[in-house]
Order: C-alpha cells, then structure tokens, then sequence
C-alpha cells in the first residue's frame, strides 16, 4: 500500500518553518504559487493547518502534504504554530475563522480548552478535520496507524520485538502528556508492554519535546538504572536525545540482528531518525507517513465543503529498521495525489 519507490523531485520542506525547537512562528504562510484544479472547484479556498508545534520534523511533513494537495485543488494553505500551548491553539483557530479559513486541520493539544473554538468553525459551516484527534466540534479524523492502540498494531510490535532481544527487558519509557494522541501513544505501549512482560522501570516525560530535552532528561536516569536494557520513546526527538546519551556513557544500540546493548525505539520517521538507524544509532523507528496524511486532511476538507460526509482515515505506519531502511523513500519524495493516497481503511 505504501509507495515507497515513487519519486516526485518536490523542495525539501518547508522554508517557512524553521527546523529545531521553539523556531517556528504562528501565522506562517505557505500558500503555494502555482494552483491548480485538478479536483473540486478551486476557486482560491483558504485552509488551515493548526499545528501543535511547527518546529518538530513530522510536523513540517504533516504540512507540507497539505500544501500540495490544496495546491491540487487550487487552495491556498497556511500553517499556525500552537507551539504546545492550548491557549495559543484556541487563538489559531479564532484568527483562521477570522481570516476567511474555508476549513481547517488540527491536532487537538487539549479537547476541553479547544472544543469550544471548534464549535465556533462549525456555526460558520467551516469543517473542522482533526488529525489523531477526535471530539466535540471535529468533522472527521485522519489517523495514524500507530496511535491506534489495535491487536498486533505498531505498539504491540515494538513491545513483542524488544522482548525478542531481552526477554523481560528492563524498560524507559520517554513519553509527553501535552496532548490526547501522545497519552495514548504511551497508555498502548504500556500495555503491549505488559502483555509481552517487559519490565518497565521508569515513565517519565520529555517536557521540552526535543533532542535535547530529552538527553537531559534521561542522562540521570540511566546512573539511577545502569541496567537498563531497552528505551522507548513517544517520538524520534526524543529517541536521538537518549540515544547519544547512551552512546556517549559507553552503551551500544542494540538490533535483531546484534542484540548486545540497549533497545532503542522512536515514532515519526524524521530525517535524523532514519540516518540513526541506518547508522546504528537507533534500534527501530515507525514511519506515520505524514506527508499522505496533510494530503488525506485535505481531501477530508473537500467532501466536507461538497456536502459528504468524510469517514475517519487511518494512514498505515510502517516499521524502518536496518533490514529495510535501504528501501526508505524520504516524503518529499513520495509521489501522491488526493487520487492515490495509501489510505489503510475506512474507520
């Protein structure tokens, strides 16, 4: 389902949205030049994409599909940075009604302190298309599949593949509260964890959602548990902040294929995730493709502004480690339309 051999030869990311923690700003445009109508009636819509945080990776490649598939439909598109503030959410969304938004995509931080906002969209007929959320004001959802907490999904995966390398893996869980989907993402580890009778020694959080933080965060606890036999991590910043700090204590990444050290996991498959893998830096990471689901937001978007009713979406996630990581396609290079999009099902 997924295509991993198309080529597109698109611009690398997005230049509005300056890559690194904190640098991306609310307001940032990037409509794009070159509109077309491919599908629908064009007509110049304005849509939003009301992101959580526009500094990390994902979400740049999360917007990134939207921008190319409102360009397909001769929409403009344009990204607001919540920068993990629900307050700042709230305001996002008042100023895409206020600027004329046809419709809208989010990543809900907090359903009570956003609903509302939500409500406000759709008494002005704007649908509101949320992705991994779900709730009061939300026209439909695209998922990832790795949110979703299914029997033998992603998290289930990782859980019974750590336990393959180390049986009863003494286990760090690095995850981040600030928003439904990531408490999820955890609360499912947690308990594919148990289910495969990993040993989960520590859950503690990554409050500053980057590299960095996270180095910080688990440098004193790996003195505090020395035996620590595999990491976890919510998503792939996260994932190379433990990962050089486990390098630089003298610790190795443990693989399937050389299980001596550490497991070490991440979510997302950003850019610095794969060369981690394919270096040996990083055990395994789970690839959303977050390029198809700007694409499947908007084309949400579409059937809801035509009268349909969009149904959720789930985008399949797919597992890269080094047995396949020789195969990654990197998603500005990924070849899709709102025709040919690797939708995994009808929810």
């Amino acid at each position: 389902m997924r295509r991993w051999t198309a080529l597109l030869g698109a611009a690398v990311l997005l230049a509005v949205i300056a890559a690194g923690c904190g640098s991306g700003g609310s307001g940032t445009s990037s409509e794009s030049s070159t509109p077309t109508e491919a599908r629908g009636e064009g007509g110049g819509k304005k849509v939003f994409y009301i992101s959580p945080t526009s500094s990390q990776p994902g979400q740049q490649q999360v917007n990134l599909g939207l921008e190319r598939a409102a360009a397909e439909l001769g929409w403009s598109e344009t990204v607001l940075d919540s920068a993990l503030s629900p307050d700042k959410q709230v305001s996002n969304i008042e100023t895409a009604i206020s600027q004329g938004a046809a419709a809208l995509a989010s990543w809900t931080l907090d359903p009570n302190a956003v609903g509302g906002a939500y409500q406000q969209a759709q008494e002005k007929n704007i649908p509101v298309i949320g992705i991994n959320s779900a709730g009061t004001g939300v026209t439909s959802t695209v998922w990832w599949e790795n949110t979703l907490c299914e029997p033998g999904g992603p998290q289930g995966v990782s859980a019974e593949k750590i336990a393959a390398i180390h049986h009863h893996a003494k286990t760090i869980m690095i995850g981040l509260e600030v928003a439904e989907s990531t408490k999820a993402l955890s609360e499912c580890f947690l308990k594919e964890a148990k289910k495969f009778g990993l040993d989960i020694i520590n859950n503690t959080n990554n409050e500053a959602d980057s590299a960095s933080g996270s180095q910080k965060v688990f440098e004193p606890l790996l003195t505090k548990y020395p035996e620590v036999e595999a990491v976890w991590c919510y998503n792939d910043e996260s994932a190379l902040g433990v990962s050089a700090a486990l390098l630089a204590a003298g610790k190795k990444i443990a693989t399937p294929e050389n299980p001596e050290g550490v497991v070490l996991t991440g979510e997302n498959g950003d850019k610095g995730a794969i060369e981690a893998v394919e270096e040996g830096r990083l055990s395994w990471t789970w690839d959303p493709d977050n390029l198809a689901t700007g694409y499947a937001a908007v084309l949400a978007m579409d059937e809801a502004l035509k009268g349909e009713k969009p149904g959720d979406v789930v985008i399949e996630s797919k597992l890269v480690d080094a047995e396949n990581v020789g195969e990654y396609v990197p998603p500005e290079d990924r070849e899709y339309t709102l025709e040919t999009l690797p939708i995994k099902g009808k929810a």
